[in-house]
Parts: structure tokens; C-alpha cells; sequence
């Protein structure tokens, strides 16, 4: 490397060449500043370069330089005269010292390579750049960088090791910087195989300056305790239920099987005969021809959009109060985009025309997909159903007593463009679990057995055995407990009895915050991910709770939701402390932010009750409300004394508003950066991540395009 071209990156930060006589090569993230080392474009073939001098804290293991090594098939040796220098040395003036670690500057010109930053994980962003610049046919370009981040962290939620490890590349790459990782298998380290599977992945996230960050998700997404430990599931307190006594124990017989429903035209083969087509655009009107019609090549449905909007088909059926369905119909899509896409819906009517969702198929249908079955199953009891994050719809805090006697079917074409077939729709019958089944029973969780007057409380020894089945995750039909009479009992045969006790559901997935089974299992879990993976921050999940504080194990602490959602947060975090007493413990913001899911679950003021060395992960994904979403939400988690961090998701608009955000707070030290989140339920969930690694690590490169 000639003296020349080493003075001109450490002193002329600002006097790069002003001419371009050809456009500079791609990299992703692009760099903050790059010239040409000459007034044309010139390219050094790998033969060039002889050996390489390194830094003596530095080693030819790096990751980055395998890499580098393995992409151009060239491994040179080490010697101190070589001309690939990789030199720690003091960068210039005028780079943010929030990211100066990561910053680096890149030369290549006709004498060689040289990298220089104050850390070797700028020599590593160095080498992912160089890595980015090289073409097999021409070699490297001869370019001078310098180059930093503009937020400091820079990362992205991953949902699942193997996902993680197919697109690890991809993050390096993109020069990420933290890697959250959720997945159930965290809790299983106990097991050998997994347990090394998930060090190999946190040793490769060292290697590459990587932060790794496991998520034990709990409370709110619950699936992975409640699948190890499924009593600690916060469960429905069912009071007083009349049961009689037959053959010296409850009785308790399973609910007969609904009968059959009747769908008018379920194949269409007659049109919309029994039908109604609406679409949506601004506003419901009857559908036209072109948007709902029967299929003229096939006796199917076909719905049509070429603008952005809605089509939907309806039909009311009469159904049984208090049964099980599944609604099943076979769907075919093409060339559909949008955020929604295809897909089935049940709504429950009411006596009154009060209708509620109570059925959706799980994911919608998009792009070009050949048939298949779509399917949701559904109960028509007067069951109160909590969306994520506790919200409650209008029309379902009001259920008829009695259940639903009639429900409307919806085939949807959903915000979007393309073209949707349905066919065959169908309701078959299913039995419901025994009134008796997926009973919690714990040290806290009690069943109380009462005369039919409630003026004896029968005692568990002296009047009754409970025979507990085993009780499973997801509550589907678990065997009924048993009430058994003792030899002495004071119950009789044919008495009525009073049974009150806590039961799960089908659509239960939060955690009890209340039940010291679930307590002990997090305690365990987080001491071994910190034991065996080592990381410097644990993600305790916390967002979308259904309904908390609803069981007897809760009521009985006679605590508000605020104060119950505090304890909670502040257990785990005593978990987490005991195991490694500097951890940083994260978790998401939606459940006690007042601008979100907070005023659903009263839980708006928790934040004050919290360590403020807590990292608040806000995130929202629409592009709707994002004064209050997105500027509201960090300012007021700062305001409060915590470290912040953004998320998007897929939508490309939302991801240029949270980049924008962060833009302006990038000096500010409780402003982190942003973690892109991946949640696998939209047909390209990674749409967004390239854009948001670009405007994360130089913001407005490329340029971004008018709004």
C-alpha cells in the first residue's frame, strides 16, 4: 500500500475526488463515503495481493477473512510486509463516537488492500464490505470508504434456530448486529444435541460481532412453557356448575355431537344463489359481475379485485348453541398481493344481529397457489374471546347467555389485488370437550366442592378423592376429573353438587402469573440459557397477553392488573439477575404501553414500577397511527428513563417511518436502534429487512423516494 493512498484516508476525509466517471460498484448497506482511488474505474485482480499483514491482536481465523477467503478461493499467508494490511489504528475526526467501534476505513488501489478501524469489529465490517465489492471476473474495485453505522444496534427477530442458521449469511452481510432468536428448544438445553446445536449458533454470533440474544417468550405467548408445563396456564374460573352424583362419583357425560348444518349452493354450482357478494372500496355495495360470479370454466367461486380493496361472500346457517364446528372450504388463488389475501371466517349472530368473529382459518392465502383446503374451527358458546393483547371486540362484550344460534360464513378476498376460487364449503360437527375436562389443579389452583345450597363446603380426604388426569397443551379433550366419594362421605347418592374450579380451553395460550409452578419454570429456564449460552441480554417476550387476572390462583392476591403485571416482569428479571447479575433483560412494550395494548389490560402505568435498566422493544407494524405508535410510544418509554429500541415488520412504508424515527434520535443514548421482526404469518415476512439493514446503517442511502 503506498504512502500516498494510507495519508489520504486518515487525513482527507473531506476532500474525496469530485469527479465520477463511472458509477461506484454496489454494496448493501451502502457505505457513508466512497470515491474511486483514480479518475476511472479500476479493478485489482486477486493475484495482486501477496500476503497479509495483520494487527497482532488480530488472526487469520476471523471470520470475516475465511469468508473473504472462501468467496475469491485465494488464502494468503501471513507476513509482516504484506500487502492486505488489516491495521488497528486511530480512525479521523468527525466519525459518531456511538458507532465509532464498528467504523472503518477501505482502501484498494493498484499497490493493494488496506483496512483500518479502532476494533476488530470494524476490520470485520471492513472485510463484509470488501467481501460485498468483489467480482470474480474483475476482482476488487479500487475505491476508498469510510464507513460507520448510524444506529447502534441493528438487528432482526428470528423465529426459530433453523431459520436463523439458513439465513445467517444474509445477516452478515447486511452488517446486523444483533440476533434475536425465539424458539422453543430454548427451554430444552437439558437435552445435549440441543443444547450444543444452540452454543454452535451463539459461538457464530461472537465470531461475526454479532450480539446474540435468546427470547424465553412468556406470559403472553405462552405455547412454549404451557407445552412443558401446562398447568401454569391462566385458566377461566367457572363458579358454582350443578353436577349430580351417580355411582359414587360426579357424574359428568360427554356433550352429544351437534347436528348436521345445512349450507345452501355450498359448490356454487348455481351461482350466488343462497349467497351475498359486497365489495369494499370506501365503503360496502353489492359486488359487481367481474368481482363475484361463478367460475364460467368450473362450478366454483370466483372473486376478482384489480384495484386495492375487498370482495366477500356471505351466508347465514342455523346452527346448535353451545357445539363445536369446523367450516372448511377448498381455496385457489392467483397472482393475489396485499396484506391480507384468501381466506374463511365464521361470525356468531346474536338474537339481537349482534355479531362477533368466533372462526378464522390461521393463515390467509396469497400469491399463486393451486387448490387446497383452507379450514377454522369454532364453538357457538357464549365464550368471551380475547385478541392479542387483550383487546376485546365491541360486539363480544355483550354474548348472548343462551350461545349462538345462527352464524354468518365469510369467503373473503381480503386488501388486496388478484384472483380467488372457493369451492366445496362445508360445516362438520365436533365434539366438545367434557364439562369436566382440562381442570387445573395445582397447590393454588383449587377445586371447591358445595352442597346444592351452598351452605356445606365438602371436604377433599373425608368427603372426596380427586383422580386428576394429565392435563395437556393445547386443552383440546382431555379426560374429565373425577370427584369420587368417600367411604364416608357426607354426599349422597343423587345429591346435587356445586363444583367451582379454574378450566383451560382450546384458546388458551397466556401463562398465570400467579401459579408458582410457572415461576419455578422460568427460574429454571433462564438459569440455564445463561449457563450454557452465555448472553449479555435475555428477551423475556411479555407481549400480547389475552386475559390475565381472571383465575382463582390471581384473585385470590387480590392485586390490580397493574400491580400483578409489574410482579410478574420483576420476577422474571430477579431470574435473570440471579443467573448473571449483569444481563440486560429486554421485552416487548405493546402490553404496558398507554398507546398501545395498555388501556386494553389496565396495565398503562406498569412501566413506573419497573428497573429502568429494563430495554423497552417498541414495535408496530401498520401503516396507520404512527404519531401515537411509533413517536408517542419511544418518547414516552424514555421520558420514563428507559433504553428503546424500534420494530417493523414487512410493510416498506412502516419500515422508511421507524428508519426515519431513529434518524433523529441517533445522538440520543436511550435510542438503540432498530430490530426488525420476521413473524412468519405474511407470504414474504423478510420484505423489509434489506431496507431497514440499509437506512439503519446510513440512513437515506440509497436515496429514499417521495412520500
Amino acid at each position: 500500500m503506498s504512502e500516498k493512498s494510507f495519508l489520504f484516508l486518515l487525513c482527507a476525509l473531506p476532500l474525496f475526488f469530485s469527479v465520477q466517471a463511472v458509477a461506484f460498484p454496489i454494496v448493501v448497506p451502502e457505505p457513508q463515503q466512497m470515491q474511486w482511488t483514480s479518475s476511472e474505474e479500476g479493478w485489482v485482480k486477486v493475484n495482486v495481493l501477496k500476503a497479509v499483514a495483520l494487527d497482532e491482536s488480530l488472526s487469520l481465523d476471523m471470520a470475516a477473512l475465511q469468508r473473504l477467503s472462501a468467496r475469491t478461493g485465494v488464502s494468503l499467508p501471513l507476513k509482516k510486509n504484506g500487502n492486505f494490511q488489516l491495521l488497528l489504528e486511530t480512525l479521523p475526526e468527525g466519525i459518531p463516537a456511538r458507532t465509532r467501534p464498528e467504523a472503518y476505513t477501505l482502501t484498494v488501489d493498484e499497490s493493494g488492500i488496506v483496512v483500518v478501524a479502532e476494533t476488530g469489529h470494524g476490520i470485520h465490517n471492513g472485510l463484509t464490505t470488501l467481501h460485498g465489492l468483489y467480482d470474480p471476473e474483475k476482482g476488487f474495485p479500487c475505491i476508498s470508504i469510510i464507513d460507520w453505522p448510524d444506529q447502534q444496534w441493528r438487528g432482526t427477530y428470528v423465529p426459530g434456530i433453523s431459520r436463523a442458521e439458513e439465513l445467517f449469511e444474509q445477516f452478515v452481510a447486511l452488517k446486523l448486529n444483533l440476533l434475536l432468536l425465539e424458539d422453543g428448544n430454548l427451554y430444552d438445553l437439558d437435552n445435549a444435541e440441543t443444547c450444543q446445536r444452540f452454543q454452535r449458533l451463539a459461538k457464530r454470533c461472537r465470531e461475526n460481532f454479532i450480539e446474540f440474544v435468546p427470547e424465553l417468550q412468556s406470559l403472553g405467548w405462552g405455547h412454549f412453557v404451557l407445552q412443558r408445563e401446562p398447568r401454569a396456564v391462566e385458566a377461566r374460573r367457572v363458579e358454582r356448575v350443578q353436577f349430580l352424583v351417580r355411582e359414587g362419583r360426579v357424574y359428568s357425560p360427554d356433550p352429544a355431537l351437534p347436528g348436521p348444518v345445512t349450507i345452501v349452493n355450498a359448490s356454487f354450482e348455481k351461482g350466488l344463489e343462497g349467497w351475498k357478494a359486497q365489495t369494499h372500496h370506501g365503503r360496502w355495495t353489492a359486488a359487481s359481475a367481474e368481482e363475484a360470479q361463478m367460475d364460467p370454466d368450473g362450478h366454483a367461486l370466483k372473486l376478482a379485485l384489480k384495484d386495492q380493496g375487498t370482495v366477500r361472500v356471505e351466508q347465514e346457517v342455523a346452527v346448535q348453541p353451545n357445539g363445536r364446528y369446523r367450516v372448511r372450504c377448498r381455496i385457489k388463488t392467483q397472482q393475489v398481493v396485499g396484506d391480507g389475501g384468501a381466506y374463511i371466517e365464521v361470525y356468531g349472530i346474536g338474537r339481537r344481529g349482534d355479531m362477533a368473529l368466533i372462526g378464522r382459518n390461521r393463515k390467509n392465502i396469497s400469491g399463486t397457489v393451486d387448490w387446497q383446503y383452507s379450514q377454522a374451527e369454532f364453538d357457538t358458546g357464549a365464550v368471551q374471546r380475547a385478541r392479542p393483547g387483550g383487546a376485546i371486540a365491541e360486539e363480544e362484550r355483550s354474548l348472548p347467555k343462551e350461545g349462538y344460534e345462527k352464524v354468518r360464513i365469510y369467503v373473503r378476498l381480503q386488501d388486496a389485488t388478484g384472483t380467488a376460487w372457493f369451492d366445496d364449503v362445508e360445516i362438520e360437527s365436533l365434539q366438545s370437550p367434557n364439562a369436566l375436562a382440562n381442570i387445573v389443579v395445582t397447590d393454588r389452583a383449587k377445586v371447591v366442592v358445595e352442597s346444592e345450597d351452598g351452605n356445606t363446603i365438602f371436604e377433599e380426604g373425608r368427603d372426596y378423592t380427586l383422580e386428576i388426569p394429565e392435563l395437556k397443551y393445547p386443552y383440546k379433550f382431555g379426560l374429565p376429573l373425577q370427584v369420587v366419594l368417600a367411604d364416608k362421605s357426607r354426599i349422597k347418592e343423587g345429591d346435587t353438587l356445586l363444583l367451582s374450579f379454574n378450566q383451560a380451553t382450546l384458546e388458551d395460550i397466556t401463562c398465570c402469573p400467579s401459579e408458582p409452578l410457572y415461576d419455578a419454570f422460568m427460574r429454571k429456564s433462564i438459569a440455564a440459557v445463561v449457563e450454557k449460552l452465555d448472553p449479555n441480554y435475555l428477551h423475556i417476550g411479555h407481549d400480547e397477553p389475552r386475559f390475565f387476572n381472571r383465575d382463582q390462583r390471581c384473585a385470590d392476591r387480590g392485586l390490580s392488573n397493574e400491580e400483578l403485571f409489574a410482579d410478574t416482569i420483576k420476577n422474571i428479571y430477579a431470574s435473570a439477575k440471579a443467573a448473571n447479575p449483569d444481563i440486560r433483560v429486554m421485552l416487548w412494550d405493546d402490553a404496558i404501553n398507554p398507546y398501545q395494548n395498555g388501556p386494553h389490560l389496565d396495565t398503562s402505568e406498569v412501566a413506573r414500577h419497573l428497573p429502568k435498566d429494563i430495554i423497552i422493544n417498541v414495535w408496530w407494524y401498520d401503516n396507520v397511527d404512527w404519531e401515537r405508535q411509533l413517536d408517542k410510544s419511544v418518547a414516552f418509554f424514555m421520558e420514563q428513563g428507559f433504553e428503546v429500541t424500534g420494530s417493523p415488520w414487512f410493510r416498506l412504508p412502516n419500515a422508511r417511518r421507524w428508519a426515519e424515527v431513529f434518524n433523529t434520535l441517533k445522538d440520543n443514548p436511550k435510542a438503540l436502534g432498530i430490530i426488525y421482526t420476521s413473524w412468519e404469518e405474511v407470504p414474504d415476512p423478510w420484505a423489509a429487512l434489506e431496507f431497514t439493514a440499509e437506512h439503519t446503517w446510513s440512513f437515506g442511502k440509497p436515496a429514499l423516494p417521495a412520500q
